[in-house]
């Protein structure tokens, strides 16, 4: 092979090697950044996370040191459980600076619902249902309606396992012990305001309308003292003076990042302080 032949031969191959060199540099110039991104946004997630969870504890701590300091004082109490959720219905809440907080690099904001002041889907019953639903539509289509949330509460034509068969057997014992009425077993709640949609009947609008007012958390007793006229009226329990049970909303995220993680914790409110009933979370 001539020089000039052996050189362009050459120069190819060190062409060639530069390509491949600059296609590896850019696959793992892009390989960096993606693991770049992940590793972000995972830590986003984790500190938003862990702040709304900061927001339940210092919640709950708030309210319990609280009860725990007029519980010689019913009315006082009475009076700071009314104020918890004045925070979500435009007043001040109750929480004080425990409703907002930073901590390093990322915060939280807390509104508590007084779930004793919605109607609870779950334990309201037909003739309840069929009142709540009247003025937010006719009154032929308010019977229908109720009907069929009744319907898919009882569980009617839903085949029930082995595992919710031995909760209701639980439950109904704990209230004979307890001394409680045994009431209508629910054998097939629902578990989200949004499962209402899958009843015949109630769109998106309609929902939209009712949501505020109902509750898939809540007790058969209704806070009259904070409870609107429509749940009121549609109100088949007893009628209590202050909340029963509370929803603690917590939103966290980590400063500067769009990323934002909420809990929803339930709780039983007792004189001395609160017991979490339930637990929820989601991304956003």
């Amino acid at each position: 092979m001539r020089p000039r032949e052996r050189a362009g031969t050459a120069l190819l191959l060190v062409l060639w090697l530069v390509v491949l060199l600059a296609t590896v540099t850019m696959a793992a110039s892009g390989a960096a950044r993606s693991s770049g991104a992940l590793v972000t946004t995972r830590r986003a997630q984790a500190t938003a996370r862990a702040m709304a969870e900061s927001g339940v504890n210092a919640t709950v701590v708030a309210i319990d040191d609280s009860l725990r300091a007029l519980l010689s004082d019913s009315l006082a109490r009475d009076r700071y459980l009314n104020a918890l959720d004045a925070g979500t219905n435009g007043g001040r809440s109750a929480l004080g600076s425990a409703a907002t907080d930073s901590i390093d690099e990322g915060a939280f904001a807390v509104a508590v619902v007084d779930v004793s002041t919605r109607l609870d889907v779950n334990t309201a019953g037909e003739a309840g249902l069929a009142k709540f639903l009247r003025p937010f539509g006719s009154a032929a289509d308010a019977l229908p309606l109720a009907r069929r949330i009744a319907a898919r509460v009882r569980g009617d034509n839903q085949p029930i396992d082995a595992a919710r068969l031995t909760q209701l057997s639980r439950d109904s014992l704990v209230r004979t012990l307890l001394g409680q009425k045994a009431g209508v077993p629910v054998l097939h709640p629902f578990e989200t305001l949004d499962e209402l949609t899958e009843i015949p009947g109630i769109d998106a609008n309609l929902l939209t309308q009712i949501a505020p007012f109902l509750t898939v958390d809540g007790v058969a007793s209704v806070n009259r003292q904070r409870a609107p006229q429509v749940v009121l009226d549609a109100a088949s329990g007893s009628l209590i003076d202050a909340p029963a049970r509370v929803l603690i909303v917590s939103r966290g995220w980590q400063l500067g990042q769009v990323l934002s993680h909420e809990i929803q914790a339930l709780y039983d409110v007792s004189p001395t302080g609160l017991r979490l009933v339930r637990w929820r979370e989601r991304s956003l």
